[in-house]
């Protein structure tokens, strides 16, 4: 058993290893192997996947890496943005000034407060 290992390791000690593609790959390939007729698509994600971490091209599997990230990145920055502003919605309430429009978030359930824009200097009476 342990001749076997010493011989899996040395034959994968070139190769490039798992990344975050291959994990979203791998992921994807399961989800879509769930449902019938995507099932074929899921397993080539699958073995796809699996022939990126086998391989010893690096430089070709990290500017893959870098092409996806490039591509996944605002997506991810939209979407932790919103979950950030959900998150926000229950403690705070987001008022425009009158005068120059920007964007002011005071605390809720403080009552009727007198705002002061940072930007303009302008003063106004909301009830938050």
């Amino acid at each position: 058993m342990r001749n076997f290992l010493n011989k899996l390791s040395y034959y994968f000690r070139g190769s490039y290893g798992i990344d975050k593609l291959s994990t979203h790959l791998y992921i994807g390939g399961i989800v879509l192997s769930l449902f019938r007729r995507t099932a074929t698509l899921g397993f080539v994600f699958f073995i796809y996947s699996t022939w990126r971490c086998l391989s010893r091209n690096k430089y070709r599997r990290y500017k893959e890496l870098e092409a996806y990230e490039n591509f996944i990145s605002p997506i991810a920055e939209r979407f932790s943005g919103f979950t950030y502003s959900m998150n926000n919605h229950k403690q705070y309430k987001i008022f425009k000034c009158p005068n120059c429009s920007q964007k002011l978030r005071v605390p809720r359930h403080k009552g009727k407060i007198t705002i002061t824009c940072k930007n303009c200097g302008t003063s106004f009476k909301r009830k938050s």
